[in-house]
């Protein structure tokens, strides 16, 4: 918090809930192939955390490294039925003025899916958004 002050930036965000999970790393192994158990449990936890439901949530950090795990996650978070996730977003819902964006900044294969700095680049975003400075990326 000093050093955003010295630097002429009083926002602060805080965290309010956070969750991690894991699932079986073969995908032929699992029961479900296109349903992500970690992100289900993930999604959960960190509702709980923060103790909120999903009507709360508009804005939301997701891991799409490839095209389809967008869609993956949005089903198996909840957030979409499952096999509906490329519709939720056909309807506009994902957008900046959507009921749900994500990516505001293209997502991690516009940021050239820095592996190991993913989930700091993604928390960046977060901070632009929540403090309204994301500029023309601004959630509506």
């Amino acid at each position: 918090r000093d050093v955003a002050r010295r630097k002429g930036n009083n926002s602060v965000v805080r965290l309010a809930g956070s969750g991690a999970a894991t699932d079986i790393l073969c995908v032929m192994d699992r029961p479900e192939p296109l349903h992500l158990s970690a992100v289900e449990k993930s999604t959960r936890q960190a509702l709980a955390h923060a103790r909120i439901d999903m009507s709360a949530v508009d804005l939301f950090e997701l891991h799409d490294a490839y095209s389809i795990m967008a869609c993956l996650c949005l089903e198996s978070a909840g957030f979409a039925l499952p096999g509906q996730g490329t519709h939720f977003a056909n309807d506009g819902h994902l957008a900046l003025n959507g009921i749900l964006p994500i990516a505001t900044f293209g997502g991690l294969k516009a940021r050239g899916h820095p592996v190991g700095a993913t989930g700091v680049y993604q928390a960046a975003e977060v901070f632009l958004q929540l403090t309204g400075t994301a500029g023309a990326n601004q959630v509506k």
